[in-house]
């Protein structure tokens, strides 16, 4: 899916805990619109994606940290990235 939409730049996966094999998962856009878009297009299959992970017991939890954006020297509201 996220190869799929547009501005999608890549996925860093960090063990943070590996006794309670807690992760954290950031994905990277080329701006901020573009990740709202893919939300919006691909919601039912993202549903779906997460369902089967928590079936085949590959997530116990998840928990929502938050999203950042970064703005460009110029300060431009429309230059506004997700991080």
């Amino acid at each position: 899916m996220l190869f799929a939409a547009e501005g999608y730049l890549f996925t860093e996966v960090c063990c943070e805990v590996p006794k309670t094999r807690q992760y954290r998962v950031k994905d990277s856009w080329t701006w901020h619109r573009n990740f709202e878009r893919f939300r919006d297009r691909f919601h039912a299959e993202f549903e779906s994606f997460e369902q089967w992970l928590r079936s085949e017991g590959l997530t116990e939890k998840e928990q929502f940290l938050g999203a950042y954006y970064e703005k460009f020297e110029d300060g431009s509201e429309e230059d506004l990235v997700l991080g």
